[in-house]
């Protein structure tokens, strides 16, 4: 069982205190850029790759990320993979778009409510350790983070750019934990996200699943396994309770 040392001043002995992880996905969960980062994207991919008129149901991608959406899309309309080049194209038009719609309309890039106070609490937690996981490709991510206000400096992360598969990703950002915080195992791992793929990848990892709905849609995720689902941040007592009470989601239907 892996612990953390508190080492307190003045006392006489180490408290031992438990080691757990808690990984948050980003769009709809930390920020509510869902809407403007779809847009973007799908202006991004017609202006750089011509490719117009694409499925926007991202549930149906094989791999719902960036990275995955992409190469999906261009297998389908180009018969091959992105070249390297391509991808970094898409990539500075995206942010490029990203940072003009945030002159336009600044409250696209909102926080959740309560998530930067949340991530702070947390770090400051003996026996909590927290990280990333997003299936955004890094620059956008960190661009996101910064115009919602959300400093995530010190918290190991894991993007698009690691890994096609959100599992691969979550995973990435688990091992990043590990690493920082010099920690073998963690004795617990909670996933907090808003949509199904994220309680799909929770599950294929085995860790528990904490929700968030910005719009009150709890059935969505609930029907899928989850138990405990919030719409924001603000009740951080009731949302740190959640995550010693969350569950592995039922595989059932998921």
């Amino acid at each position: 069982m892996q612990r953390r040392a508190d080492v307190r001043t003045g006392a006489s002995a180490c408290k031992l205190v438990l080691m757990q992880l808690v990984i948050f996905d980003l769009d709809g969960t930390l920020t509510q850029t869902t809407s403007v980062d779809a847009e973007c994207y799908v202006r991004a991919l017609a202006d750089e790759a011509g490719i117009e008129r694409i499925n926007t149901r991202w549930s149906d991608y094989v791999h719902v990320t960036d990275s995955g959406i992409t190469e999906q899309i261009f297998l389908e309309h180009r018969g091959r993979a992105p070249t390297p080049d391509e991808l970094a194209r898409l990539q500075r038009r995206f942010v490029t778009l990203l940072e003009a719609a945030f002159t336009q309309l600044p409250g696209s890039f909102t926080p959740m409510a309560g998530a930067a106070h949340a991530l702070q609490r947390l770090q400051r937690e003996p026996d909590w350790a927290v990280a990333i996981a997003t299936g955004s490709w890094r620059a956008s991510a960190m661009l996101k983070l910064r115009l919602a206000g959300i400093d995530i400096a010190g918290v190991p992360a894991a993007f698009a750019d690691d890994a096609v598969a959100r599992q691969a990703i979550v995973q990435t950002a688990l091992a990043r934990s590990r690493a920082v915080h010099g920690a073998e195992h963690f004795d617990r791992v909670v996933c907090v996200g808003d949509a199904v793929w994220d309680i799909r990848t929770a599950t294929a990892i085995g860790a528990a699943f904490v929700g968030v709905r910005a719009d009150g849609r709890d059935a969505v995720l609930r029907n899928k396994g989850a138990t405990h689902v919030f719409r924001d941040f603000t009740d951080f007592g009731t949302f740190r309770e959640a995550l010693e009470q969350a569950h592995v989601p039922n595989a059932r239907g998921v």
